[in-house]
């Protein structure tokens, strides 16, 4: 029986017992029919995997005991934000779970000139983030990966590239003159993905005058969805993990 893998954003002691609330556990007790005496994994960056047990189980509630740490924390070789153009529908859904499968370390939204989701009601807004921090919580235990990353909220394309001072900046285009496989990064990389328009030209001019590199990923167009996980699986072959 393959044993459920929950995120615990709080401090996990072997020998300790936590407590997981009241979603986590109609999740658990109700999704996934575990009962007292079950074996769960609990994790996060800090700690890694932690084995435990399912010690008490009420509708508030449950009572983990925490036994041993059955994975250490994964260090992570290569540190990427992702900065992408919000899109329509499930687009961003699927871009956020996917990149955090391949080891995004942050996530920004970003307004664009041919994107056309503005995200202007505070409310929407604050659901829009819960759900995508959600998506990247649930990523997270199924991959295998120890820390969420953090999903900021949305900024203009401006500002954003204007806020970014790390060694590698990257941005995604047809037009780049040099393939990402031949690009040499730092450990820390910048990357741009556009909305399903893709970038105009003013941001691909305000990239170039931010030191971003432009740059393709071979022949095809890619949907704004399928972008960042080329690009990202690409980068993590050549220097992640």
């Amino acid at each position: 029986m393959r044993v459920s893998r929950i995120y615990y954003k709080d401090n996990l002691q072997v020998g300790e017992s936590v407590s997981l609330n009241a979603d986590t556990a109609h999740y658990l007790v109700n999704v996934l029919r575990l009962k007292e005496g079950n074996a769960i994994v609990l994790f996060n960056g800090n700690a890694g995997d932690i084995q435990g047990t399912i010690a008490a189980i009420s509708k508030k509630e449950i009572i983990v005991d925490l036994n041993k740490q059955v994975v250490e924390p994964l260090q992570l070789p290569l540190f990427i934000h992702l900065g992408i153009g919000l899109s329509k529908g499930d687009r961003m859904d699927f871009a956020i779970q996917k990149s955090v499968e391949l080891g995004v370390s942050e996530i920004s939204p970003l307004y664009t000139e041919f994107g056309e989701v503005k995200l202007k009601e505070s409310k929407r807004l604050e659901n829009k983030l819960r759900h995508w921090q959600r998506i990247a919580v649930s990523a997270c235990e199924q991959c295998g990966s120890h820390s969420p990353p953090e999903i900021h909220v949305p900024s203009s394309f401006n500002a954003f590239v204007e806020s970014q001072s790390v060694a590698t900046k990257l941005i995604l285009d047809a037009s780049g003159e040099k393939n990402l496989t031949k690009v040499e990064v730092a450990s820390s990389v910048v990357m741009l993905v556009g909305p399903e328009g893709g970038f105009s030209n003013n941001e691909l001019d305000a990239a170039k005058n931010h030191e971003y590199e432009t740059v393709n990923l071979g022949q095809r167009i890619l949907r704004t969805e399928t972008a960042p996980v080329a690009a990202l699986a690409i980068l993590q072959n050549l220097y992640g993990n």
